[in-house]
């Protein structure tokens, strides 16, 4: 019995060092063994995104006005997902574009600076209406994760196929 009620503590205390090394810390998300995921997949997120951006009249608008057309525009973001999968610290980061959807570079947009609170604001507004994730795991600990991800769409008559 004496040996049961060791095991158990040494193992207690085992997983107590070892979530003590992740607590406080967050990691990047691309770099994690299993990174947060939204609960509806992939497809779902963007939908999401798209549905819940309050500012895609204003971003598409300021595009032609200036005439960033036949481009695709990305608004990237950045947010944070903690251990329960609860989102928090929803970041603007820029406004970009580019020629290829396949591409992982886009030029940023200088002209949207001025509209950065708006932004913000609208990504702030996204993120309120964010049901909870799945949150990431890291060793088999649920930790807290900084996800990048941008909106994309296309500004122009027809999309390239």
């Amino acid at each position: 019995m004496r040996i049961f009620i060791l095991l158990v503590a040494v193992c207690s205390l085992n997983t107590a060092l070892s979530q003590s090394k992740y607590y406080n810390r967050t990691f990047e998300a691309k770099y994690m063994e299993k990174p947060p995921v939204f609960p509806k997949g992939a497809d779902s997120l963007r939908r999401f995104y798209f549905n819940h951006f309050p500012a895609f009249d204003t971003v598409i608008s300021k595009a032609v006005e200036n005439g960033d057309t036949a481009k695709f525009i990305r608004v990237y973001f950045s947010f944070t997902v903690d251990e329960q999968g609860f989102i928090y610290d929803p970041l603007f980061e820029r406004v970009a574009s580019t020629r290829s959807v396949a591409t992982e570079s886009a030029k940023t947009i200088r002209y949207f600076a001025s509209l950065k609170q708006l932004m913000q604001d609208a990504v702030t507004s996204m993120f309120r209406k964010m049901p909870q994730w799945q949150p990431g795991v890291q060793d088999g600990i649920p930790v807290k994760a900084t996800c990048y991800d941008y909106l994309e769409f296309w500004c122009g008559l027809s999309a390239p196929q």
